[in-house]
């Protein structure tokens, strides 16, 4: 198969349909579009990015799956793209790739909810990207089709092994409330006030920076997870909108009331701190093993909208160089990410996961 990126000024079929000409029909395509594009070591959010990795060999097996319209019974859809994932490998995955449309408002916990009823696999993935700015919408690619409001899977078998690592880059505020009512992807209140009010006094924003992207791509929310240990660890979410006469905040997935979260906010020298821990408990944990695939799935609001274009590319070449400096190596710059925390996978926004695949 051929995992496929592009940014969004591409005839998105056209690119499909040329691959397909060169690689034949026994090659499966699948893949997204993305605010930007990491190939080996160049990385760019600019102009028409395109980037490719193949996957094959006889000891390799790969499934892909789809499903649609996956804002509607997310919980269901992510349990049945498992089973369709499950019956065409013919056996337990040992690593599930996911990639959704994170703009038409689907629960992401909620689609990895159902997909871990199925498999106890690791998971990883990333939501669709666009250019940076105001939401317009993305596209998801299977096969030779172009699609939105889709989710797609991928699952591999075989003798190989894996490592998963992410990291995020927040300074917590130290204040913590309580989530006391939600519906559904929105927030409506947090200690029995509206939860936009708890958000403005926190941050010290005006009304109008609520509108504005740049503010929310300085501040996230830390929600609290617990995992099947007991342990906890904070899930960062970005809001992804405000609903002025609702005073409420909207997100990529459901946070239920009662749940416990707090403020954080962002930095590029942490960022940049959390990579090169990240990169460095990869390589330790890498000793004596081949990697010889990596696949990167960075936050948008990560990249150059927040550390500028030479910190991000300085980044990604010493991210490589620590971690896998000669294995292929395809990178998303995606609206969402999926990745571990408290001992299980979770929603993860202003993070970046990083999955190596190894001998």
């Amino acid at each position: 198969m051929a995992l496929v990126y592009a940014t969004m000024n591409h005839d998105h079929a056209a690119v499909l349909e040329g691959l397909r000409g060169v690689l034949g029909n026994g090659v499966s395509l699948l893949g997204c579009s993305a605010q930007g594009v990491a190939c080996n070591e160049r990385l760019t959010e600019d102009g028409f990015a395109l980037g490719v990795l193949g996957l094959g060999g006889s000891d390799l097996r790969c499934a892909i799956g789809v499903e649609r319209q996956v804002q509607d019974d997310s919980r269901n859809k992510g349990r049945r793209l498992a089973q369709t994932l499950k019956r065409n490998l013919g056996e337990a995955p040992k690593v599930v790739v996911l990639f959704y449309d994170p703009l038409c408002g689907a629960d992401v916990e909620a689609i990895i909810e159902g997909v871990r009823l199925e498999v106890d696999c690791p998971l990883v993935g990333g939501g669709a990207g666009q250019p940076w700015g105001a939401p317009h919408g993305t596209f998801q690619f299977l096969e030779n089709e172009v699609l939105a409001h889709g989710l797609l899977g991928m699952a591999l078998a075989g003798p190989f092994t894996s490592e998963i690592d992410l990291c995020h880059g927040t300074v917590p505020s130290g204040i913590t409330s309580v989530v006391t009512k939600s519906d559904g992807n929105k927030i409506l209140e947090m200690d029995g006030r509206r939860a936009g009010d708890v958000w403005r006094e926190t941050t010290g924003c005006r009304a109008e920076d609520m509108l504005d992207q740049s503010h929310f791509a300085t501040w996230a929310l830390g929600v609290e997870v617990t995992g099947p240990g007991g342990q906890t660890e904070c899930a960062i979410r970005g809001v992804f909108g405000f609903d002025p006469e609702a005073c409420a905040i909207s997100l990529q997935a459901a946070v239920l009331a009662g749940s416990r979260v707090m403020l954080h906010h962002r930095t590029s020298e942490k960022i940049l701190e959390g990579t090169a821990k990240m990169a460095a408990n990869l390589a330790a944990r890498l000793i004596d093993r081949r990697p010889w695939a990596v696949l990167g799935f960075e936050c948008a609001a990560r990249t150059f909208p927040f550390l500028g274009q030479a910190k991000t590319c300085k980044e990604h070449h010493q991210l490589r160089a620590t971690v896998a400096p000669v294995a292929p190596w395809l990178g998303m710059v995606a609206w969402g990410e999926i990745g571990p925390c408290a001992g299980r996978p979770a929603f993860h926004n202003y993070s970046y996961p990083l999955l190596v695949l190894t001998d």
